[in-house]
């Protein structure tokens, strides 16, 4: 049985919120999201896994499905004896996890807050939609590209720190720590974790199937989404609500916490959260 590894915090008396997530470049989640999102453990259990195969977490040869996902995370609450349903927030592919489980888990999850989850009508249009973004998604955005395995395989796995010196060369935005641990994966953890989960193209599926409210929260610039699509879909299905926030990007853990942490916490009132445009 596979468990995570998980940064912990705040008092198991209340009811419990699990933060999860899984950033498009496999960031540890504790560095990610950054230290203003601990003020969530103020009035509950606070939980923030490194997903399977990144991080801390166990690497198995292969099996990086949602179902070997959720199961993981499942596995991992019940060590920690988490009783009781579980608020979930996920950002891009972890957001993805966190609908799907939605539909998976019904009695385990009381709602999920979704920054930038990209949903797609089909693989195609996944595809192509990634493919728009530049030449690192063109390489490293189809999971099966021959030179961005090699790539993975002889700096992240064999060259870590050489790895880290190049990535920060070229993404000079980033802190330098979020870059540290945006190798820590293996190439099976990647390439089939974004196969399955993001190209795949099921996530209007697993929207539908949702057993709990699910926000979405996205930003009118974020180049790694169809709005149209997602707003179709908030349309679709009662239990969804959009937050359009104008002028935003992807990384909006990084470029707006407290904005993103107001979401979270005014989860269950969508009007609370501050979009500038409510769907």
């Amino acid at each position: 049985m596979r468990r995570l590894g998980f940064t912990t915090s705040g008092r198991r008396s209340h009811e419990p919120c699990r933060h999860e997530g899984l950033p498009r470049r496999t960031y540890r989640l504790d560095t990610y999201w950054g230290g203003a999102f601990d003020r969530l453990a103020d009035n509950g259990l606070l939980l923030t896994p490194d997903l399977l195969g990144f991080g801390a977490s166990p690497r198995p040869v292969s099996g990086y499905g949602p179902e070997e996902h959720g199961k993981a995370l499942i596995n991992s609450l019940r060590t920690l004896n988490v009783s009781g349903k579980v608020l979930l927030v996920g950002h891009s592919l972890g957001a993805m996890l966190a609908i799907w489980m939605a539909g998976r888990y019904p009695d385990l999850v009381r709602g999920v807050v979704a920054f930038a989850p990209p949903i797609y009508r089909d693989p195609q249009h996944a595809r192509k939609q990634i493919a728009q973004l530049g030449w690192r998604e063109r390489l490293f955005g189809s999971g099966e590209n021959w030179a961005a395995q090699v790539a993975c395989q002889n700096l992240c796995q064999a060259r870590p720190a050489l790895a880290v010196r190049l990535y920060s060369m070229i993404r000079p935005d980033l802190p330098y720590p979020l870059v540290e641990d945006s190798i820590q994966h293996s190439w099976a953890s990647y390439s089939e974790t974004l196969r399955r989960l993001i190209l795949a193209a099921e996530g209007a599926n697993w929207l539908a199937s949702a057993g709990s409210p699910v926000l979405l929260v996205v930003g009118t610039a974020d180049k790694y989404l169809d709005l149209e699509f997602l707003r179709s879909l908030a349309d679709q299905h009662p239990h969804v609500h959009l937050d359009v926030w104008a002028g935003q990007g992807h990384d909006r853990p990084l470029s707006q916490p407290e904005r993103c942490l107001s979401a979270i916490e005014s989860w269950g009132d969508p009007a609370l959260s501050g979009g500038d445009e409510t769907l």
